[in-house]
């Protein structure tokens, strides 16, 4: 089975007003796990390149595009920041999605852990009264005992 790219580029030209042609008919092909560089002098179209990668672009002739599935992230090199926040607030606001999931999965690893321990008490007092020991597992994170459910 071939390989399939995870980003494709062909004859891809860009020209700023009214005649700065800062890429020239460039052909990129990356595999998923390639990991690349882009090197060059001040004005040679390394930003220009990145941001027709990362979709913020679309004014070029060519073509370009990232195969289906896959995802492209771009921090900015000058980026907008709000300057009422501290350096920590800002950042958070890049990542308040993934933030959002992970928050979401400690609750749930919480609430797992919590049920899971009082489900095992409740056993345990029944065996006591059998004459056997029962134990009660430490839970929550670092523990191993996590469940999380996704649907679709």
């Amino acid at each position: 089975m071939a390989r399939q790219f995870v980003y494709f580029m062909q004859g891809l030209s860009k020209t700023y007003p009214p005649n700065r042609k800062v890429l020239d008919n460039v052909h990129l092909s990356f595999y998923p796990d390639a990991k690349i560089g882009v090197l060059g002098v001040n004005g040679s179209g390394k930003s220009t390149l990145l941001r027709i990668m990362a979709g913020l672009d679309k004014e070029y002739t060519g073509e370009a595009w990232v195969a289906e599935g896959a995802r492209v992230g771009y921090l900015e090199q000058e980026p907008h920041l709000d300057e009422a926040k501290s350096v920590r607030e800002n950042v958070m606001l890049g990542v308040a999605k993934q933030k959002a999931i992970l928050d979401r999965y400690n609750e749930l690893a919480v609430n797992y852990s919590d049920e899971t321990a009082d489900e095992n008490d409740q056993i345990a007092g029944r065996d006591r009264g059998r004459g056997a020991v029962g134990s009660r597992q430490q839970g929550g994170p670092g523990h191993g005992r996590a469940a999380l459910s996704a649907r679709r």
